[in-house]
């Protein structure tokens, strides 16, 4: 299975949603937080692979901002 993120205008929303659902297609709208979310996690990602940023400055970023981990 794919995942494919469609960007469509507010006013096409319903459509869309309508059209997934004719041809059960599982479809889910994300929120402006869950777009937050993701770019975080790839920040962390990317850091953590150049190892620019250690782990352990993650956490204490994390906890200094209330962020339980």
């Amino acid at each position: 299975m794919k995942t494919i993120i469609v960007n469509v205008p507010d006013k096409e929303e319903e459509f869309f949603l309508s059209l997934f659902k004719k041809n059960k297609l599982k479809s889910r709208v994300l929120t402006e937080e869950d777009c937050e979310e993701l770019a975080i996690s790839k920040w962390i990602n990317e850091g953590l692979q150049s190892e620019d940023v250690s782990v352990e400055t993650i956490y204490d970023h994390f906890r200094k901002h209330g962020v339980n981990c």
